[in-house]
């Protein structure tokens, strides 16, 4: 039998061999209740200060495990492995149990992991209060879970119970012990301290009285995540300070406290006391060495080249397509000048988001990257102006406004501003996907000071823009094109069908924000703009009264449709026919605390790749049947509106857009996965998961 049991590896030993152990265990998993019971390497026992009380009083109660020489159980965070002892009360009505009061813990070494625990005994202890309802004598009843381990580990199961008459305290033979052991219960830390995070590693300093003596010190953190368990911390004792060093987690959740027990151990004593402090997360992100800086930076160009074949931008491919088509055969003047418009366009774009972005998260906002489509009146602007590019492809309408040069490239060269604004609008429309290395680049780019922020971002739109650049600067690459003639006319008309499709797409979109009857009255408004329109290319060659009458109808049309834009969210009808579960931090929490797998999947509507992912790979056969076989429960995280407590749970991750992909494993250990995924990749994930 080997001698280190991860608690991954733990987890499937004990499904499989759950019954032979407890058959071994001399019925582990008792069948009655007694106020003692006798496992095969340990016995449980509940007693109590007092038999007797009366209604409104307290009564302290303990269950006191004694484990065979060499075994060991666990903390409520056992650490690598193993995992702590839980009780299910059952109680008369009037009678409520408080949480486990935990004893401090020891470090218990299982090479090359650390775990933490209690060996030889130790008495969990819980007030039991009755209030002014209470009717005795009442019967307490606890169910009590836990592990024992030495080479193995064996689950144990108790059914005890103990009956409290009524009447005033009296106490018992264990009322001493029980005081005891209440008064070395862990305490509030009333020396001042702090924790200052610096170079993957928390620093806790605290000053210390005169008169304290201390050898060594050790924290145990309360949550997973927070610090690494197998890495020694470093302590450095003064007269009238200590330093401890606490080696970062490997997976950096950004937890928002620095909660857990300090130990600190004198000549002849220890003591225990509770620690929770604040985390200011952004200051972990604030030092990116000039290495990690670099190699963002890289990772940003390449997220951004790889954007231009996500599905966000293939609306803007056919803009960009036109434009190449009628300047192959112009000046490579003219040519490199509407490259390099077009690229400060997306340039200005990107960065004018990011610092958007920025502003709000400083003020307190919890908003991420493509957040614009998060809002009813934005999505409803890019309706419309989808609708009015397509139009515009299909006729021969000319307006003299800059914005109509995106959608009229017959004119020639005469104004580079359309190249422009086609820049712009390929960074609206693309931002809300996040191509590979994008997403994380994103996410530490909004966490970083000054010249950083400024230089991921930049090249992330260098990235994006590279291609259109490139052919600008080397119009030789276009010569697979044919020459201009009678086709472009063909082609630009044929062009307009993937405008109208993006309307579409963003219809859906606005529909999970809005009511039905906003949806209809936004169509209708797209329809008085192409009225408007029809009506301005039926008239473009009229004069005089009949022009301005036609103007004038237009724009009545036009600001009546702008009228109609929603500017809020309304309230929709949910449909959860899919079977999938809607994140909750509260619902995750409680799947990973009854050791759920759980395949978490963060999407919005806006999200192309979301749905392009979920279209081929997470709605399935094999997938879905896949994850039931391994009994992972998915959870749907819908960023499509504004949400805080999801944008929150990005930021943990280092990100702030979507699509993010988490796979837990039974230990919640979280895998993030491609942003891009295959049927195959997915399966290869879940099927890791014991």
């Amino acid at each position: 039998m080997v001698n280190i049991i991860s608690k991954k590896a733990y987890k499937s030993l004990s499904v499989k061999l759950s019954f032979f152990l407890i058959l071994l265990s001399t019925a582990s998993f008792s069948l009655w209740s007694d106020p003692f019971f006798k496992a095969s390497d340990s016995t449980i026992e509940i007693i109590s200060e007092s038999k007797t009380m009366n209604a409104g009083d307290e009564l302290l109660v303990g269950l006191q495990l004694k484990l065979n020489p060499g075994w060991h159980t666990y903390w409520k965070n056992p650490g690598d492995a193993g995992e702590g002892a839980s009780i299910t009360w059952s109680l008369p009505e009037g009678i409520k149990a408080s949480e486990i009061l935990w004893p401090g813990p020891e470090t218990i070494p299982v090479e090359p992991l650390m775990t933490f625990g209690y060996e030889d005994k130790i008495t969990l202890l819980t007030n039991i209060n009755a209030s002014e309802t209470a009717v005795f004598p009442a019967i307490l009843e606890a169910q009590v879970s836990w592990y024992t381990c030495k080479d193995i580990c064996v689950p144990q199961e108790a059914n005890l119970d103990l009956t409290i008459k009524g009447g005033d305290k009296r106490d018992t033979s264990f009322a001493n012990q029980l005081s005891n052991i209440l008064l070395d219960l862990p305490t509030n830390l009333l020396n001042k301290h702090r924790v200052e995070v610096l170079d993957n590693s928390y620093y806790l300093q605290m000053e210390l009285k005169d008169n304290t003596s201390i050898n060594s010190a050790y924290f145990f953190p309360e949550e997973y995540g927070l610090s690494s368990y197998s890495k020694k911390q470093i302590s450095e004792i003064n007269n009238n300070s200590l330093s401890l060093q606490i080696p970062n987690s490997e997976v950096n959740l950004q937890l928002q406290e620095f909660a857990g027990v300090l130990l600190l151990n004198g000549q002849n004593s220890k003591q225990f006391f509770n620690i929770s402090l604040n985390l200011d997360n952004e200051r972990q992100a604030e030092t990116l060495s000039l290495k990690d800086l670099v190699f963002t930076i890289l990772f940003a160009f390449i997220g951004g080249l790889i954007l231009n074949v996500m599905p966000c931008v293939f609306p803007i491919l056919s803009i960009k397509i036109l434009s190449f088509v009628e300047q192959s055969e112009g000046s490579s003047r003219k040519m490199i000048q509407h490259g390099l418009s077009f690229s400060a366009g997306v340039l200005v774009t990107f960065l004018s988001i990011a610092g958007l972005l920025l502003l709000l998260k400083s003020g307190g906002e919890s908003i991420g990257w493509g957040y614009q489509l998060q809002s009813p009146l934005m999505v409803t602007l890019l309706i419309y102006l989808f609708v009015a590019i397509g139009i515009t492809f299909m006729s021969n309408l000319i307006l003299g406004g800059q914005l109509a040069q995106l959608g009229n490239f017959t004119q020639g060269y005469s104004d580079i501003t359309g190249s422009f604004l086609t820049g712009v609008l390929a960074v609206i429309v693309a931002s809300p996907c996040t191509a590979p290395f994008m997403g994380s680049a994103v996410g530490i780019a909004l966490l970083q000071p000054g010249f950083s922020t400024v230089a991921i971002f930049i090249s992330l739109g260098m990235g994006f823009a590279a291609p259109y650049l490139l052919l600008s600067f080397y119009p030789s690459l276009l010569r697979v094109l044919p020459k201009p003639g009678a086709w472009m006319e063909t082609m630009k008309q044929f062009m307009a069908f993937p405008m109208w499709g993006s309307a579409l797409w963003l219809t859906w979109v606005l529909s999970g924000q809005v009511e039905t009857d906003t949806v209809l009255m936004v169509l209708l408004g797209a329809l008085l703009i192409a009225l408007s329109l029809w009506l301005l290319d039926k008239n473009q060659s009229s004069e005089g009264f009949t022009k301005w009458v036609a103007v004038s109808i237009a724009t009545l049309l036009l600001g009546f449709a702008l009228w109609l834009a929603p500017t809020d969210y309304e309230n929709t009808t949910d449909d959860s026919s899919s079977g999938v579960d809607s994140y909750t931090p509260e619902l995750l929490e409680e799947l990973l605390a009854k050791d759920q797998p759980v395949f978490l999947n963060f999407t919005a509507d806006w999200c192309v790749t979301c749905k392009v992912n979920e279209a081929i790979v997470l709605n399935q056969t094999s997938v879905k049947n896949a994850l039931r076989s391994k009994n992972i429960v998915y959870l749907k995280a819908d960023w499509t509106r504004k949400d805080a407590v999801i944008a929150d749970k990005l930021a943990e991750y280092g990100r702030t857009g979507v699509p993010l992909y988490l796979l837990f494993s039974p230990e919640g250990v979280p895998t993030i996965l491609p942003e891009l995924l295959t049927e195959d990749i997915l399966l290869s994930y879940i099927n890791e998961i014991k």
